[in-house]
């Protein structure tokens, strides 16, 4: 297990430094100067020349990026032109409520998919299990984007009773945090729990097949027993490889979703960056999102020893 965890730092290393190369150099394709955006575009090309050399983007790409990137190695990943901070500093501050949106929607749907996807299998042939599947395959077609607007349309807009936009920390105040999560939350969730639901439900019944399942039942073990201790156990592993390689594709909805609902997080932030053309500030909200990412893939490899001893012993 200790060998495994290395060899995962040791390509966390090697991500980082392709992801940070490769988009510095595709960032340099992007029309337009951050100067110009900095100043607008009423700026005289005197300004624009003098804040270029005052920022450094008048130098060539290489020695930009030798700075940029032994910077990065030291953890100092520039400043921000468009906070008025170091970029590490900024990335820090926004990263806070997207990690708050994600493991809420991620816990939230393991949480509520384990118990539909059980009752799917074990009554098939019942309406509700024939709704639950046809509620998910909705689920997975359903854009977040659409699907927010309506939410906010109908519960902010014509009830008025959820907040449209902003975000509380729970650390501040859970109770109000909880008012403003509700619509993001239940946005992300529809698409991760439709796609768990029928993922954990093909698991399941794969694993009623098994010989164990009869074993277990021959000894007299009690229904609740066989589902929850064994057959449960062995079945979560698609789950979770599920949850390490869709980490991504949440990440990527929650920017949508900051977006829409104002909420300050890495999202929010990256918008704002590219509006800007603050490219230090892309590509360390890029670097940081890989990191997660790649960290993410990490604790799915250690819940699958953890589940799974031959994965231990391989």
């Amino acid at each position: 297990m200790l060998g495994m965890v290395l060899r995962r730092f040791r390509d966390m290393v090697i991500v980082l430094v392709l992801v940070g190369t490769v988009m510095f150099f595709i960032l340099q394709l992007i029309p337009g100067s951050p100067a110009r955006a900095i100043l607008g575009e009423y700026a005289t090309e005197s300004q624009v020349a003098a804040l270029e050399a005052e920022l450094g983007y008048d130098r060539p790409v290489h020695e930009q990026f030798f700075d940029w990137f032994g910077g990065m190695v030291t953890g100092d990943l520039g400043y921000s032109t468009s906070m008025g901070r170091g970029v590490t500093e900024a990335v820090f501050q926004h990263l806070g409520p997207t990690l708050v949106l994600a493991l809420a929607t991620t816990v939230l749907s393991v949480a509520i998919a384990i118990p539909l996807a059980m009752h799917t299998v074990h009554k098939p042939d019942a309406w509700s299990s024939r709704l639950l599947m046809g509620l998910s395959n909705l689920g997975l077609a359903t854009p977040n984007f659409w699907l927010a607007l309506v939410l906010v349309l109908i519960f902010a807009v014509n009830l008025n009773i959820l907040p449209t936009s902003g975000y509380i920390s729970p650390l501040s105040d859970p109770l109000w945090s909880v008012w403003y999560l509700v619509l993001p939350v239940v946005v992300l969730i529809s698409n991760l729990l439709a796609l768990l639901v029928m993922t954990l439900r093909e698991s399941l019944s794969s694993e009623l097949l098994s010989s164990y399942i009869r074993t277990a039942r021959a000894k007299g073990l009690s229904e609740s027993k066989v589902q929850y201790r064994h057959l449960l156990r062995n079945a979560l592993l698609p789950v979770i490889t599920v949850i390490g390689s869709n980490f991504g594709t949440l990440l990527g909805g929650i920017v949508i979703i900051e977006i829409i609902f104002v909420i300050p997080g890495m999202g929010w932030a990256l918008n704002n960056g590219i509006l800007a053309r603050d490219l230090p500030l892309i590509l360390g909200i890029t670097l940081v999102s890989a990191l997660i990412f790649v960290l993410i893939n990490l604790l799915v490899d250690i819940a699958y020893g953890i589940i799974d001893p031959r994965v231990r012993v391989q």
